[in-house]
């Protein structure tokens, strides 16, 4: 397998020639470069650029390494950087723009034949992209919090009293709830 292929495909995302990296994929190639959102060939290389330079219009790639994987699978490992400035949707996952300067480690395992790419998967480490992207709502937060320890008191001086300690603990559920909201937004849509 070409390592010039492999740096040219990555050199041609960064300098947002799109057209000439998808011109390297085979027509039937299999790309699912977005989790959940497969595509084929060329189109499908196209609308991952299209999703992740709308998330980060000045992001690029650059290749930490190169693992042969087989005569025609390798395994590239990637750390992608730029600043987050639209939605990134990751079909179920949404992030909406945060400002960070996100450095992300991604992996694709490319499959080239005949100098042409058939197949391409890339992943992520979602955890890693939750702590760089999620907009944590302070503000929104840190009434919620307040509210859960009022409810507590509730809930302990409820002793005894099964009625009243079924509405507060329903209460305490719904701010619970709220405050996970709050710091994991990317879960609600």
């Amino acid at each position: 397998m070409s390592r010039s292929l492999i740096n040219h495909y990555y050199q041609c995302f960064n300098e947002r020639r799109f057209t000439d990296a998808a011109a390297m994929f085979t027509d039937d190639a299999e790309v699912e470069l977005l989790p959940g959102k497969p595509g084929r060939g060329g189109s499908g290389y196209l609308r991952f650029a299209a999703n992740w330079t709308t998330a980060f219009p000045d992001g690029t790639f650059a290749v930490e390494r190169i693992d042969q994987r087989s005569a025609s699978v390798c395994e590239v490992y990637l750390v992608a950087s730029g600043v987050h400035h639209g939605e990134l949707d990751l079909g179920t996952y949404r992030f909406r723009p945060s400002g960070a300067n996100a450095v992300l480690h991604l992996r694709e395992l490319l499959d080239v034949r005949e100098g042409k790419i058939v197949a391409s998967v890339m992943t992520l480490d979602l955890n890693d992209v939750v702590s760089q992207l999620t907009c944590i709502d302070y503000d929104e937060l840190a009434g919620r919090v307040d509210r859960i320890c009022r409810l507590r008191e509730a809930f302990v001086q409820a002793s005894g009293d099964e009625q009243r300690r079924r509405e507060v603990a329903q209460r305490l559920g719904i701010e619970l709830d709220a405050a996970r909201r709050a710091v994991r937004p990317h879960f609600y849509r």
